[in-house]
C-alpha cells in the first residue's frame, strides 16, 4: 500500500484511530496512577580470580574474568540457598507486608521462608557491568525503598560469607585431615627415634662417628705392627737357625765382648803351648798347666757361644710369641671394627627411618598450618564495591516517558485499527479500486460527500 492510499484509509477511518490512541493515553496515564511506586537499589561486588593465595602470596597473570567465571559468581548470587540467608537475616517471614503476600497468595500453605525467597529472587537483576569488567551489578525493586537498599545488601553480603565459606569448608576439613594424619606421623616418629635410641643403648654408639674412627686408627697401627714384628721374627729365626748350626762362626756369636774376650784369651793360651811344646816335653808340668788352661779357655768358650746361641734362640721365640700376640689383637681389633661397621650400618638404615618420619611429620605440619590459615583467612577473590542506598526516585517510568510513549503507541494501534476497519469494509478510493469490483468507469465526479453512516457506500474522491 502506498502512501497517498494510506493517508485516504486514515482520512475515512480517523474517528477510530483517534479513538485507539485515545484510549492508549488513558490507559497509560491510569496505570502510572494506579501503580504504586516502585524504587530500585543497586550495589556492586567485584571480583579478583587471579588465585591470590592469601598465605604464600602467589598470584596469577590474570586480569580480567572470564564470562563463565562471571556466569558462575552470578548464578550464586541468585541461588536459592543465598535468598533464603537473606530472609533470614532481615527477619522477612515477620514482615507485615511480605507475609501478607503470602497468606494470599499461597493460603498460608507450605514454607514462608522459601516463598518469600523466591519472590525475592523474582525482583533480583544480576549482570556483568559490561563486557569485559570483572564487576557484577546487583539490582532489586521492590515497593519500600529503604527495604530495597537494606535487601540489596543483604545480598552482597551474603554472597561474600557464602563464597567465603565455599573456600574455607574445603580447607577446615583438610586441616582435620591433616590434623590426624600429623598425630599419627608424629606417633610413627616417636617410634622410630625410640628404636634408634634402643639400638644406639644396646651397641654402645654414642655421639657420631668418633669412636669408630678411634678404633680404625687402632686397626692401622696394630697392623703396621705387626708387620714390624713378622719382619723382627723372620730376622731373629734367622739368626737363631744359624746360630744353632755353626754357632762359632755366626756373627752374632762372635759379636759379643766375653766370646771375644775368651776368643783372645784362647789365642794367647794356644800359641803359649805351641812354644811349650818346642822347648819342653809332654809331660812337663808347665805344659801341662797350660793345656788345661787352653782347655779350661775352650770350655768357658763352648759355653758362652752355646749361651749366646740359647740368647738367639730365645730372641726368636719372644719374637714368634710377640708377633703371634700381635696378630691376635689385630685379628680382635678386626672383629671389633667390623661390629662397629655393622651396628652403624644398622643405625643408619634406623636413622633413615627417623629422618622419613619426620621429614613427613614437617611437610604434613607445614600443610596443616596452610589450610588452617586458609580457612580462617578473608577472602580475595571479591569485595563489596558499591554499597547499595535507598533511592529518592521511583524507578518506574514518568509522565515525560509515559505521554510520548503512550502516544507513539497509540498512534500505531489507531493506523492498525484503520487498517483492519478498511480491510473488514473496504471502501473504493481511486479508479484503480473498480476492477476489482468489476464495475465499468462510467465518469469521474471531481467533488462528491460520502452518505451518512448507514447508508449505502459512495465513491469518494473517484467513482
Amino acid at each position: 500500500m502506498d502512501i497517498s492510499r494510506l493517508m485516504a484509509v486514515l482520512a475515512a477511518r480517523w474517528r477510530a484511530a483517534t479513538g485507539a490512541l485515545l484510549a492508549v493515553l488513558a490507559l497509560t496515564l491510569a496505570a502510572h496512577y494506579a501503580l504504586p511506586p516502585r524504587y530500585t537499589a543497586n550495589a556492586a561486588i567485584v571480583l579478583d580470580v587471579r588465585g591470590l593465595n592469601p598465605v604464600l602470596g602467589v598470584a596469577e597473570a590474570h586480569t580480567v574474568v572470564p564470562r563463565n567465571v562471571l556466569g558462575t559468581q552470578a548464578s550464586m548470587v541468585r541461588s536459592d540457598g543465598v535468598a533464603r540467608k537473606v530472609v533470614r537475616r532481615l527477619d522477612l517471614v515477620h514482615d507485615p507486608r511480605l507475609h501478607a503476600a503470602w497468606q494470599d497468595q499461597a493460603q498460608g500453605q507450605g514454607d514462608a521462608e522459601a516463598w518469600i525467597a523466591r519472590q525475592l529472587l523474582k525482583s533480583l537483576d544480576v549482570r556483568p557491568a559490561a563486557e569485559d569488567s570483572n564487576v557484577l551489578d546487583i539490582q532489586y525493586s521492590g515497593p519500600d525503598a529503604a527495604q530495597a537498599a537494606a535487601i540489596v545488601n543483604a545480598f552482597s553480603e551474603v554472597y561474600l560469607a557464602t563464597a567465603l565459606g565455599l573456600r574455607s569448608d574445603p580447607a577446615r576439613i583438610s586441616a582435620a585431615f591433616f590434623t590426624e594424619q600429623a598425630k599419627t606421623l608424629r606417633e610413627q616418629l616417636e617410634v622410630a627415634q625410640t628404636r634408634l635410641s634402643q639400638y644406639q643403648r644396646e651397641n654402645g654408639i654414642v655421639g657420631g662417628d668418633e669412636r669408630l674412627d678411634v678404633e680404625t686408627s687402632s686397626l692401622n697401627e696394630l697392623s703396621l705392627r705387626q708387620i714390624e714384628a713378622r719382619a723382627q721374627r723372620i730376622e731373629s729365626s734367622s739368626r737363631s737357625e744359624q746360630a744353632q748350626g755353626r754357632a762359632g762362626d755366626s756373627p752374632d756369636v762372635l759379636v759379643s765382648p766375653v766370646v771375644q774376650q775368651l776368643l783372645s784369651s784362647l789365642a794367647v793360651a794356644q800359641a803359649r803351648l805351641k812354644v811349650a811344646k818346642g822347648s819342653m816335653g809332654s809331660r812337663h808340668p808347665q805344659l801341662v798347666a797350660i793345656e788345661a788352661e787352653v782347655a779350661q779357655v775352650r770350655a768357658e768358650l763352648d759355653q758362652e757361644v752355646a749361651r749366646a746361641a740359647a740368647s738367639l734362640k730365645m730372641s726368636a721365640s719372644i719374637n714368634e710369641q710377640r708377633e703371634n700376640s700381635i696378630r691376635g689383637s689385630l685379628e680382635a681389633q678386626r672383629r671389633r671394627v667390623l661390629q662397629l661397621k655393622s651396628a652403624r650400618d644398622g643405625m643408619a638404615v634406623l636413622e633413615r627411618d627417623a629422618e622419613g618420619a619426620r621429614k613427613a611429620y614437617e611437610q604434613v605440619q607445614l600443610r596443616l598450618v596452610q589450610t588452617s590459615q586458609e580457612g580462617s583467612s578473608p577472602s580475595p577473590e571479591a569485595s563489596i564495591l558499591t554499597v547499595g542506598v535507598a533511592p529518592s526516585e521511583s524507578s518506574r517510568p514518568g509522565l515525560m516517558l509515559l505521554v510520548p510513549l503512550g502516544l507513539a503507541l497509540g498512534s500505531v494501534l489507531g493506523l492498525l485499527v484503520a487498517l483492519g476497519l478498511d480491510r473488514r469494509r473496504p471502501l473504493i478510493h481511486y479508479t484503480a479500486d473498480l476492477p476489482h469490483w468489476g464495475v465499468p468507469l462510467l465518469a469521474v465526479v471531481p467533488h462528491a460527500r460520502l452518505p451518512s453512516r448507514g447508508a449505502m457506500p459512495a465513491l469518494g474522491a473517484a467513482a
